[in-house]
């Protein structure tokens, strides 16, 4: 089936569906009105709200903050959890003594970390990325650790016939094999970067669109707070777009698989 062909279904569920919501909301008619706008809003309304906060309250800065917050946590968090990743899997030592306390700190909900990153830090950048790290971190770390784990025995076991050194079976072997497992984990990294980010500025901060959120809470302005979430949907669909994109080009020579 084409490419067109699935846009174009898209495009006309997305249609109905806002027209729906908008007739629902009483936008059409106010005879139609089945949903309080104060709390369900509609689509112009949104629409409304999305103009004045890109063109007359310059909320890109605040898109800007988060995103820099958010990909400076999912840098750190690559390359400690490979780093870590490959520790793990190099030395049984390391991971036996370490596995449960890991599997513990993981298991603290982000929210309830927040605060004390927070006491830690303040309501500057650095709380943020932290709590972006603390999610990324995580994720990479698991999927290189099992990605390495999971290699067949028998090839490493040939590498050792031919006299390959550690090195070189890391280069030829290891690495390649557990690429796919971190661009995996790098799909759902992206994303929890950005809500780490934003579970941060819930807690404390002076911008970033989490701020903006909190702000439009307290003020009771509904239709701030669904043109907002629609701007970080927005801001979660392009960076996994662009994390497909970065694994197809890097991962060109793995075989598509059909079913």
């Amino acid at each position: 089936m084409g490419s067109w062909t699935v846009h174009a279904r898209r495009l006309i569920f997305l249609t109905a569906l806002l027209f729906l919501w908008e007739a629902l909301a009483g936008g059409l008619h106010p005879s139609l009105s089945l949903l309080d706008p104060f709390y369900s809003s509609s689509p112009s309304r949104i629409a409304r709200e999305l103009y004045v906060l890109f063109f007359q309250e310059n909320i890109l800065k605040d898109v800007l903050v988060t995103l820099g917050e958010a990909f400076s946590g999912l840098a750190m968090g690559i390359a400690s959890g490979v780093a870590l990743g490959l520790l793990f899997a190099y030395s049984d030592t390391v991971s036996s003594t370490l596995e449960p306390f890991l599997s513990a700190l993981n298991s603290i909900p982000r929210p309830a970390l927040a605060p004390l990153v927070i006491f830690w830090f303040g309501i500057g950048i650095f709380s943020k990325i932290f709590l972006a790290w603390s999610i990324v971190f995580f994720v990479i770390f698991y999927n290189t650790y099992l990605g390495i784990r999971s290699i067949d025995p028998d090839i490493l076991n040939v590498m050792r016939v031919m006299g390959a050194s550690r090195l070189q079976t890391m280069r030829i072997v290891i690495l390649p094999s557990v690429a796919s497992w971190i661009f995996a984990g790098l799909r759902l990294s992206v994303s929890y970067a950005l809500i780490g980010a934003i579970i941060g500025e819930f807690v404390g901060a002076t911008a970033g669109v989490g701020y903006q959120l909190i702000y439009a809470e307290g003020l009771l302005m509904s239709d701030r707070l669904y043109a907002l979430v629609f701007v970080v949907g927005i801001m979660g669909a392009t960076v996994v777009e662009v994390a497909k994109r970065i694994e197809g080009k890097l991962l060109r020579w793995r075989p598509e698989v059909t079913l």
